[in-house]
């Protein structure tokens, strides 16, 4: 079974990470731990959020949604049996009254104001990140699916060469029934690792400097590619460029100013992310993709940086065997940082 490993490859360089000191591998662990204990814990409640719909008919072969974020095969229609997915963040009451516009553009005044990260010698852009994705597969009536998370990790040097490493752990399961089905249609349940390098130009489609101007980096994101149908692809946009670029303090807070300007964008409230950290949520409700969803990204208010992205379907799953609302995908930015490239 190899779709997830296509959805991989239609992603490209969302989201990695870097080589390790005993102190970062610590830090890593904690939050790997913190952010799967998450996965496993009872939903809280939460408040009602905007819909969205999408019809999928019988014999539809790869449903890939919110930029590969949910797999599904199907050779039959599928009886209902609900996936486990990720517990629904708990969104606090916002940290000011302001719109999201006005804070948006506070936020970007803090990235701007940080001092502008030292590079060492001889050093590489290293991010890496945590991320979830829902698998399902449908084969005579049944559904299956499977928590799948993964760690992302890559290096990326000045002429857009680079590396990067996929990590998949472990999935978990809804029940032991689910797992030997899995099993038996040939899924893995171990980890597993990839290792990708990419020559001088490949790495990513995205190439050199990261404008710090918003106008500018809103046509940056888009050259070479058909214009984006909904302000929801910027968002979408900003939260993959986060996860395959360091981005200096002005190129932050281009990134917050850009978000600033998308119709729809509202103040989600005040969160702590998978990984622990305190942030503020904003999000935009749309049903570009299909399926009535909810895109948010979390920003840290004291630095301007993205902790994170989420998707949330909001009104129906579709043939996906979820409870609604269901986190389809999150990724948590865990490390941005200079490192050597690795050997």
């Amino acid at each position: 079974m190899n779709s997830a490993d296509e959805v991989r490859q239609l992603l490209g360089g969302l989201d990695p990470a870097r080589d390790s000191r005993p102190e970062d591998e610590e830090r890593r662990t904690r939050d790997l731990a913190r952010i799967l204990a998450t996965d496993r814990a009872d939903r809280p409640a939460r408040r009602a959020m905007p819909r969205r719909r999408l019809v999928l008919t019988a014999g539809a072969v790869v449903l890939a949604m919110a930029a590969g974020a949910v797999v599904l095969e199907t050779t039959r229609d599928p009886q209902p049996a609900y996936a486990a997915t990720p517990a629904i963040l708990t969104y606090g009451p916002p940290a000011s009254t302001e719109p999201a516009r006005a804070r948006l553009r506070r936020l970007a005044e803090v990235a701007a104001g940080q001092p502008a990260p030292q590079r060492p010698a001889g050093t590489v852009e290293y991010l890496e990140s945590a991320n979830w994705f829902l698998n399902s597969s449908v084969t005579g009536g049944r559904t299956t699916s499977a928590v799948v998370p993964e760690q992302w990790r890559s290096w990326r040097t000045d002429d857009n060469a680079g590396r990067q490493i996929w990590k998949a752990l472990p999935p978990t399961f809804r029940s032991d029934e689910d797992r030997r089905e899995w099993k038996k249609r040939g899924g893995r349940t171990n980890s597993s690792e990839k290792t990708r390098d990419y020559a001088a130009g490949e790495f990513h489609r995205w190439r050199g400097p990261v404008p710090t101007d918003a106008t500018t980096l809103r046509a940056w994101l888009t050259a070479g590619a058909p214009a984006p149908e909904a302000p929801v692809q910027y968002l979408e946009a900003i939260a993959e460029l986060a996860g395959v670029r360091l981005l200096n303090p002005a190129q932050r807070a281009a990134a917050l100013r850009l978000l600033a300007d998308l119709p729809g964008i509202t103040v989600t409230g005040t969160v702590t992310d998978r990984a622990g950290r305190s942030g503020e949520a904003f999000s935009i409700t749309s049903d570009a993709h299909g399926l009535p969803a909810q895109y948010t990204v979390i920003v840290d208010p004291t630095s301007g940086a993205l902790l994170g992205y989420e998707a949330v379907l909001t009104e129906t799953a579709g043939m996906l065997n979820v409870t609604i609302p269901a986190v389809i995908t999150y990724r948590s930015y865990l490390v941005a940082e200079y490192a050597t490239m690795p050997r």
